[in-house]
């Protein structure tokens, strides 16, 4: 059930992918993150008191408190907001391969020296596959942008996928060392609703300090819309199919069944987004695949 649940959780996050690059341009990443955890939060509450689950928090400990919502800012409001600004800058079919080839293998490092996992001599092996397929990808997107202007876009959409892995990786470690005995629902009720709450004061400090800046685009009911249901299915369902995976089967190989999401991702976003993918990018993604299932076997 763990395996299948981290599989849901991917094929969810690749639709979400999908529904946030449709919107880049309309609305600013934080808008977008703070749309996202609201309608979460407001759905993971229902399941709540659907499941009775209140009860545990009676029995929750401070520092299992802390963590959930420690870690739901880092992986929900500051890594999917570092993610949204890649799929603006790189795209779903670029952004996806190299965030769900890093994400793993920094999960798998974090789990080694901060959970004492074993390591296998396949470690170095895959990590250098891993390292090899970004390369591609990166080297391949390059291949196709003319001018510095788009040559500076694509390293500012690399360093942002790859800051937004660190940020979902390091999420991942602390939630699997300090879940305590929260259930699924539990933990994401926690996590959610913080990653909200950091993005709304990010955003009411930001509104401060600028003048009448303008928005992308006028927000439409449409819009709205998008994101909201790429918030239920992505940060609210997906978010708990997620934590079931990893308290069941463990960090590592959640980290290693979600990189199938670009599987998912990749033909959405040729289908409906109008993408193009290239055989070198099916060849990177294919490359880092491999390493990441070197890496964790």
């Amino acid at each position: 059930m763990g395996a299948a649940a981290a599989l849901a959780s991917s094929l969810t996050w690749a639709f979400t992918s999908v529904l946030l690059t449709s919107q880049a341009g309309r609305m600013k990443p934080l808008t977008m993150s703070a749309i996202r955890s609201i309608t979460a939060s407001l759905l993971l509450f229902g399941m709540l008191l659907a499941t009775r689950g209140l009860t545990q928090y009676g029995e929750m400990s401070v520092i299992t408190g802390v963590s959930m919502a420690g870690s739901g800012i880092m992986g929900q409001a500051i890594g999917d907001t570092l993610y949204i600004n890649a799929l603006g800058l790189l795209g779903v079919t670029r952004s996806f391969p190299i965030t769900n080839s890093a994400y793993p293998f920094l999960t798998f490092v974090l789990s080694v020296l901060l959970l004492d996992e074993h390591v296998k001599w396949t470690t170095p092996v895959g990590g250098a596959l891993i390292i090899a397929g970004i390369t591609w990808i990166v080297i391949e997107q390059r291949r196709g942008d003319v001018g510095s202007d788009a040559r500076a876009d694509v390293m500012r959409g690399v360093l942002f996928a790859v800051a937004a892995a660190l940020a979902w990786a390091t999420a991942t470690v602390w939630l699997r060392g300090q879940q305590g005995s929260l259930d699924s629902i539990g933990a994401a009720s926690l996590r959610i609703p913080a990653a909200s709450a950091a993005v709304m004061l990010t955003i009411a400090m930001t509104s401060r300090s600028r003048v009448a800046q303008p928005s992308v685009r006028e927000l439409s009911g449409r819009s709205v819309a998008v994101v909201a249901t790429a918030g239920l299915l992505g940060t609210g369902i997906g978010s708990v199919l997620f934590i079931y995976a990893v308290a069941n089967i463990g960090a590592a190989k959640t980290a290693f069944l979600t990189t199938s999401a670009p599987v998912f991702a990749l033909p959405m976003g040729v289908l409906f987004l109008s993408e193009k993918l290239t055989r070198r990018e099916l060849f990177g993604t294919a490359l880092t695949i491999g390493g990441i299932w070197l890496v964790l076997i």
